[in-house]
């Protein structure tokens, strides 16, 4: 540590407190020798484990070799209602209507799972309006917020939603992040709203630790101010990197004191080619764009398989999801879905249709709090990890159960198709696509003020009092309530379809009766709101099991 005259910040503090708890590591062997663990780049093919008749899915044989490797069995796979449900809310976000549920519960060909899947796939405009969500997290994108007032930040949706709409290969979807047209430029220049925090957090370092965690799973934060306490990165591999965004090479500043030094400019392995100093910034950003996306790039395509594979699964091969370098719990699966990943195109609804339609995927879920409560050492992967339904897929929920209109707010991004015939591709607004608000922010929301690639499954304080005495949801369900009455009139009529459109299932006997006493022989449109809440606060509803 150099000497340094002043107090530590907290920020700095935290570092150190992390240092100390890997065991206060420090280099005294030879200068070039790793003292942490460092992730292979290359891709590596490992080879599929030989074939069993009861596994038809490449995936699935290494699942099964690391089940035998830690003495677990195969349990059997989740019922059609339970897998209808699950994979309906991860491809495009919506609850299954009942008349999907009844055509999928009664036919009998042998892979209408696959054949599900592919009718989600296919749906491409409530997969690009599910999905959005994801990406829009990951890349900062969103419609209002610090930055527009002053210009400082650039909105991609259309370019965006497009690229999910048309599935178009992550390897061109990169490249156009990167080196970005006018349409797509909102992740490398929308960094500027947030101008000059310190020499640690300029704009162009800003840019080149979002690239580094969003493209790579790589932290560059700590070696943005000096070398890494927790990882093998320097100070000198930050700057060089972010020098790539810069117009002319940045001064180095350790701890913010300048130290007279100015970095090279590189993209962080040498291995995969080097950036002219000399060029201007557009050219470096397009050499940059070509160089990390080449197939030798295999930290890349495994940074993105594990992405996905998280946010089907509950949780990652490698965690955290940005912190590649951790040990994955299963090197050969990694490594087999990221070089599949390449070899079938760059395809990632292929990828998702793999992973959907694996056993791995159709295993019983298993509670969070047992997984969040393991280290990485401990985990052992039994199958998907029970989650909530994010925000967007909760107030889709509720417009699909209980009223179409849970957004009286005009459309923030209005997608091609409504463009052309003047309304929108979905049956309601959905809500990936309005303006954050009180309710989808205490329902776990970003501010996407910075990047975030993961959200909290887990309830808290907030999202409790929101979802018992916030106006919007309140509001909602009272309008509901009103319709339901004017349509439907007797109680008995109504709890069923409460409970087949919420639930996917007839109501219990036990909850007909409770239900039909509260209600009585003419519901009131109070009783049937407090239907509604009764069923939509059930972990049943709220959780993707």
């Amino acid at each position: 540590m150099p000497a340094i005259c002043r107090k530590l910040s907290h920020e700095e503090i935290a570092l150190i407190g992390i240092w100390v708890e890997n065991g206060s590591p420090w280099p005294d062997q030879a200068e070039n020798q790793s003292i942490f663990k460092v992730a292979g780049l290359a891709p590596r093919r490992p080879e599929l484990p030989p074939a069993k008749a009861d596994i038809h899915n490449p995936l699935d044989l290494f699942v099964d070799d690391y089940f035998v490797a830690n003495d677990l069995a195969w349990r059997a796979p989740v019922d059609d209602r339970t897998y209808l449900r699950r994979v309906y809310l991860d491809i495009i976000g919506l609850l299954p209507d009942p008349e999907a549920q009844e055509r999928f519960l009664a036919d009998p060909h042998p892979r209408k799972r696959e054949n599900l899947v592919r009718e989600l796939l296919a749906r491409t405009d409530d997969y690009a309006a599910h999905w959005l969500t994801f990406w829009n997290d990951a890349l900062r994108n969103d419609y209002t917020g610090t930055g527009y007032i002053t210009k400082g930040r650039h909105n991609i949706t259309d370019w965006l939603y497009t690229s999910l709409r048309n599935n178009k290969p992550y390897k061109q979807f990169v490249q156009e992040l990167l080196n970005p047209s006018e349409e797509s430029k909102g992740f490398i220049a929308g960094i500027q709203w947030r101008g000059t925090v310190n020499a640690s957090q300029r704009t162009e370092m800003q840019a080149a630790q979002n690239v580094g965690q969003v493209i790579l799973g790589l932290n560059l934060k700590c070696a943005s101010c000096h070398d890494s306490f927790i990882s093998d990165w320097k100070l000198e591999d930050a700057y060089a990197f972010a020098n790539v965004f810069a117009d002319s090479a940045l001064e180095i500043s350790r701890c913010e004191v300048p130290t007279g030094k100015f970095g090279n400019t590189g993209i962080l392995w040498d291995e995969l080619g080097q950036i002219d100093s000399m060029a201007s910034k557009a050219e470096k950003l397009e050499q940059m764009s070509m160089l990390l996306t080449q197939d030798a790039n295999g930290r890349m395509y495994r940074t993105l398989v594990n992405r996905i594979w998280a946010q089907l699964m509950g949780r990652g091969i490698v965690e955290p999801v940005d912190l590649m370098d951790n040990e994955p719990w299963s090197q050969d699966l990694l490594d087999w879905l990221a070089t599949d990943f390449v070899t079938s195109g760059y395809d990632i609804k292929d990828l998702i249709f793999k992973i959907t339609t694996s056993k791995a995927y159709q295993l019983p879920s298993v509670g969070q709090q047992r997984v969040d409560q393991l280290t990485a050492e401990d985990y052992r992967f039994e199958g998907m990890v029970r989650r909530r339904l994010t925000a967007e897929q909760f107030a889709d929920a509720v417009s699909t159960v209980v009223s179409p209109v849970f957004h009286d707010t005009l459309l923030m991004y209005k997608p091609p198709a409504m463009l052309r015939e003047g309304k929108p591709p979905f049956a309601f607004v959905r809500a990936s696509l309005v303006a954050n608000n009180n309710f989808l922010k205490a329902l776990g929301r970003t501010s996407r003020e910075v990047v975030s690639t993961s959200r909290d499954s887990q309830a808290n304080l907030l999202q409790t009092l929101e979802l018992t005495n916030g106006e919007r949801f309140n509001e909602v369900l009272a309008r509901g309530a009103e319709q339901w009455r004017q349509k439907y009139g007797q109680s008995g009529l109504i709890i069923r379809e409460v409970y087949k459109k919420a639930l996917g299932r007839k109501p219990a006997q036990g909850e007909l009766a409770f239900a039909s006493a509260a209600l009585g022989e003419s519901p009131t449109a109070g009783s049937i709101e407090d239907l509604f809440w009764a069923v939509l606060l059930l972990p049943e509803f709220q959780v993707i099991h």
